[in-house]
């Protein structure tokens, strides 16, 4: 009889479990998740949405809970403050992929919000967006991007001026080369909303610059608004922008890519009686009979460095750091201060050795030679230096781009020689057809 009933027990816990994860998964709450290079503005967003009636959580806040637990305290401007944050959510990553997510939904429902709107920032790692994906299906991503130079004037006293580790914890921010590390890189390139928090210094008659934190929140309060209507479908809101529709096209062109590491996708416009018409498309791909990296299962630039670094072997000293590397591997971080040393040492992840036809070239290829003065490119990620050329020689005036960390050189080309340089701010074609309901 006891046995019977322990097994009654048991068998209505069960059912229970499985009564919450069927709720779980067919949660409606609306779902703002916010990503971007840190000392963009993420922080101040979270403040605003909170403003316009979202409950605010943060990711960090369980891994600096957990830290402190250990009695490791986060002292913002403290050495290595932010690296320890980066290392403590890689390794419970690497334990388990949404063991964050997990932690952050426990606490969604510990505060029974009900169908309250929700704001999530601090989205550093891809599988995690993935995960949260999964169960609110209203659940919209917003990437805030700023340039490096502004964002690192927003953050300096938080490293007490130290610039070099800064550019360590940024670079191990974008991109680390395994499902568990930081990518936010890949997480912008995801995103469902894009808006760049540029130009936003105040600067005194002494030439001293410092950010304008009343117009920082001003601009983002106007781009809440404008992602915040449109999210829960309402139609008579606005339609969509030129922009928004010519770069979901190239995001349409990225979906051909067969590229293990971006798919790219490009559009080339020109303007005829204040209308906006595309011309060519494109998306990186190798040339006709060339096995395509992902046929392959290789990157032929990766794998070069990582040849090239198992040849230096135990020669390869830190740059951020100094320490020697004693037994260098996989994923080639280093061994004191996980530095990134591909990124590090291949500042250029060799992409004049990529096989392939970038999305930008093969677009203006398609022009046949055609000089398109004043037309426009949009792609879906960042010209490199090389495209620059090709988009200098084709005529075209305007280059609208996704990005979350342009390259400075490639920037300073194109505008020194008449290109105007722009950052794409509004929904990516993920999100295109869920906000721009078709009208008839």
């Amino acid at each position: 009889m006891v046995l019977r009933n322990r097994s009654l027990i048991q068998r209505k816990r069960m059912t229970e479990q499985k009564q919450k994860e069927k709720v779980r998964i067919g949660r409606s709450n609306l779902v703002v998740g916010l990503t971007g290079p840190f000392g963009s503005g993420c922080g101040e967003m979270r403040k605003v949405l909170e403003v316009l009636g979202f409950h605010p959580f943060k990711i960090s806040e369980d891994i600096r809970k957990e830290l402190k637990g250990q009695e490791k305290l986060i002292v913002k401007g403290k050495p290595n403050w932010r690296k320890v944050l980066q290392d403590r959510g890689n390794e419970m990553r690497k334990e388990s992929q949404d063991y964050w997510i997990k932690k952050v939904v426990a606490r969604i429902d510990k505060e029974e919000i009900g169908n309250r709107k929700i704001v999530v920032d601090g989205f550093r790692n891809f599988q995690e967006v993935q995960e949260i994906r999964k169960i609110y299906p209203n659940f919209f991503l917003v990437a805030i991007c700023a340039q490096k130079n502004e964002r690192w004037q927003r953050v300096k006293n938080d490293y007490e001026g130290r610039y070099n580790e800064f550019e360590r914890d940024d670079r191990r921010d974008r991109s680390e080369d395994y499902d568990w590390g930081q990518s936010v890189q890949k997480c912008v390139d995801d995103a469902d909303y894009v808006y760049y928090n540029n130009e936003n210094f105040l600067v005194y008659p002494q030439g001293k610059e410092e950010p304008n934190s009343d117009k920082i929140k001003r601009t983002l309060k106007n781009q809440a608004d404008d992602f915040v209507s449109l999210m829960p479908g309402i139609t008579d809101h606005r339609g969509p922008h030129p922009e928004e529709v010519q770069m979901a096209a190239a995001y349409a062109q990225s979906n051909s890519s067969k590229c293990k590491k971006r798919h790219v996708g490009a559009v080339i416009t020109i303007t005829q009686d204040s209308r906006e018409f595309p011309i060519s498309m494109g998306y990186n791909e190798n040339p006709p009979h060339v096995p395509t990296c992902s046929e392959l299962q290789i990157c032929c630039k990766d794998e070069d460095m990582a040849a090239k670094l198992k040849a230096r072997g135990k020669d390869i000293c830190c740059p951020s750091c100094g320490t020697r590397q004693k037994d260098l591997s996989e994923p080639w971080t280093c061994s004191e201060c996980s530095e990134n040393l591909k990124e590090c040492l291949y500042p250029s992840r060799n992409m004049e050795l990529c096989t392939a036809i970038h999305a930008e070239e093969r677009a203006i290829l398609s022009l046949g030679g055609r000089i398109v003065k004043g037309g426009r490119l949009y792609a879906t990620t960042f010209p490199c230096f090389q495209c620059a050329r090709l988009i200098l020689d084709a005529g075209i005036g305007k280059v609208v781009y996704v990005e979350a960390y342009p390259m400075k050189e490639t920037t300073e080309f194109l505008e020194k020689n008449g290109v105007e340089v722009v950052p794409f701010t509004g929904f990516t074609a993920r999100a295109f057809f869920r906000v721009f309901k078709k009208v008839n």
